[in-house]
């Protein structure tokens, strides 16, 4: 969910951005347009890094050397995968592979059988990549070309078996970091220790990835690395552990120590977990920061942070529409020929259904039961959306407890709009971010407590409610914070809990008006039938909705419904 379409994709240029200025050239200005490639990448303009490279093929001549000729194909392949130009990768790595024989072998012929392989993932040819890659990897070996070995035991520990999440993956990684370290080539160095972080962050060891990526950005660091693409990614997910584990203001700190090292012109997002905390602290402004980063040219993981924002601020906002529309654009955006539907759907599937959710039950507790279709039309869409990428994720294998703890939320948010709280849904929800996600885990357990009041099960609701507010004080999550103080008040869970302040429940006069309002009275009707003046229901319609936290005579209504503090008038037909 985390890692970007391109985590990887910078790998096959790693042995050129080392090594390659050495050995490529001979002709008119090609080795100094090949170094400027080189530079470029590793400050992180990658963009730049492209232009360059597209640069030094034009200079190749009718008669270059086919083995030169191969090398500046494979690496403009390499910078064109690390901004996200699959196709194009794919088909110049295809023409380098083509350019010189695998027999006899060459040093040249395993860097562009590298190149290849990561090419060939990222359009979809699976079985094209892991085939080149166990026949380079003999190559290597045999040629003693020990940092090439490194980057294909990297490709197979990602893409073969189950991939960096298990144990085979990690002992892949491990040696591949030490066989690229002994050979002086620090941006394989980098990748491996990238992959062995996010094989830790995949299989919810949070804790263990710290080591990884400390090692890693000191490693980049040293190297004078830190701008380049595996650096940019271990920063987002240095920051993405400290925001998961409810470490907030280290989040803060550590972005904002980040910041005059990231280049302008590229890796914004890798603040992104901070943009996360300051939105769950009630900053609105997060939404617009998160909108610039979508401005310039199209970058894959500025995308994803832009999108996780973006929609939730409008869940958080109430807006089901804007909240569903970030959600299929950056899904659309983020989608290639390789990868329809990426990981991070389902996060963004289960946060644009909990505000579909709450547009469906209030429709339906006011009597709109086509408004109310019609929203729980969209969230079956949603939820099949994020079954269907959880159970198959982008190589097809289930994802891993973070996912699977997103599906559970969008489950049991698809209940709610579609049927009503279900509080075992919700447990199960609670249960699945117990991997160690702290935030997400007291977002759902406020649902839980809702559920239970709605199943009139108060006290283990109200010991939800208090579990929450720790929480919500500790990281100063204020709007968290209010959503349960708001629960306590509306679900009388005061008394439950064994708290005296029922400052927030309402009175006998009150619960009269709020019967009244939910049959459709108008506050003229009202007074006439309580015997008040208008004036006099208008303020006690005014005091419902600040005790309710309700925007509206409606949004009381569903709310009270839903809380179990006014039950439905029988109909005709009972």
């Amino acid at each position: 969910i985390v890692s970007s379409n391109r985590a990887g994709a910078h790998d096959g240029v790693a042995h050129l951005i080392a090594h390659g200025h050495r050995r490529i050239g001979f002709i008119g200005d090609l080795p100094m347009t090949l170094r400027g490639s080189a530079a470029a990448a590793h400050a992180g303009r990658l963009h730049r890094a492209v232009a360059l490279t597209r640069s030094a093929l034009a200079e190749l001549g009718q008669d270059a050397d086919s083995e030169l000729a191969a090398r500046v194909r494979y690496t403009l392949a390499g910078n064109l995968l690390s901004v996200d130009s699959q196709t194009a990768a794919f088909a110049y790595s295809s023409e380098a592979l083509a350019m010189i024989p695998e027999d006899p072998p060459s040093r040249t012929w395993v860097w562009a059988a590298a190149t290849h392989v990561l090419a060939a993932r990222h359009v979809g040819e699976n079985e094209t990549a892991l085939r080149v890659a166990r026949r380079a990897l003999g190559v290597a070996e045999h040629l003693g070309v020990t940092d090439a070995q490194a980057d294909l035991l990297i490709s197979l520990a990602v893409f073969d078996g189950a991939g960096r999440r298990g144990p085979g993956g990690r002992e892949r990684l491990v040696k591949a970091r030490d066989l690229a370290r002994r050979s002086g080539n620090a941006p394989v160095e980098l990748r491996a220790l990238f992959n062995l972080a996010m094989g830790c962050y995949e299989s919810g060891a949070l804790s263990e990835c710290v080591p990884w990526l400390t090692e890693g950005l000191d490693r980049a660091r040293q190297a004078g690395l830190l701008s380049s693409t595996y650096p940019l990614e271990m920063r987002y997910l240095r920051l993405l552990v400290l925001h998961v584990l409810g470490r907030w203001d280290e989040c803060l700190r550590a972005a904002a120590a980040d910041h005059p090292e990231v280049p302008q012109t590229t890796g914004g997002y890798t603040v992104g977990p901070a943009l996360y905390v300051a939105l769950a602290r009630g900053d609105l402004g997060a939404a617009d920061r998160a909108r610039a980063l979508l401005e310039g040219p199209f970058d894959w993981m500025a995308t994803l942070v832009a999108g996780i924002v973006l929609t939730d601020a409008a869940a958080l906002r109430g807006d089901p529409e804007d909240a569903v529309r970030w959600m299929r654009s950056t899904v659309t955006a983020l989608a290639d020929e390789a990868v329809p539907r990426p990981g991070v759907t389902v996060r963004l599937a289960a946060l644009a259904l909990s505000a579909v959710a709450d547009a469906a039950t209030g429709l339906r507790l006011t009597g709109d039961e086509a408004g109310a279709r019609r929203w729980s039309d969209t969230a079956t869409e949603l939820v099949e959306q994020a079954r269907a990428v959880a159970t198959h994720g982008e190589d097809g294998t289930p994802q891993g407890p973070e996912g699977q703890a997103w599906l559970a939320r969008a489950e049991a948010e698809w209940i709610r709009a579609t049927k009503g709280p279900d509080a075992a849904a919700w447990s199960e929800a609670v249960t699945a971010f117990g991997y160690g996600d702290v935030y997400e885990l007291a977002r759902c357990r406020v649902r839980y407590a809702e559920a239970l009041v709605a199943a009139g099960r108060r006290e283990e609701a109200a010991d939800e409610a208090r579990a929450v507010r720790e929480t919500a004080d500790d990281l100063g999550a204020t709007p968290l914070r209010e959503q349960v103080d708001a629960l306590v008040r509306r679900g009388r869970l005061s008394d439950a809990s064994g708290d005296d302040d029922r400052a927030g429940t309402l009175t006998a006069r009150e619960q009269d008006v709020l019967r009244l309002l939910a049959l459709g009275r108008s506050n003229r009707q009202i007074g006439e039938e309580l015997f008040i003046s208008g004036k006099t229901a208008s303020v006690h319609v005014s005091n419902i909705l600040a005790k309710l936290s309700a925007s509206s005579r409606g949004e009381a209504v569903a709310i009270a419904y839903r809380e179990g503090l006014i039950t439905p008038e029988p109909t005709a037909s009972g």
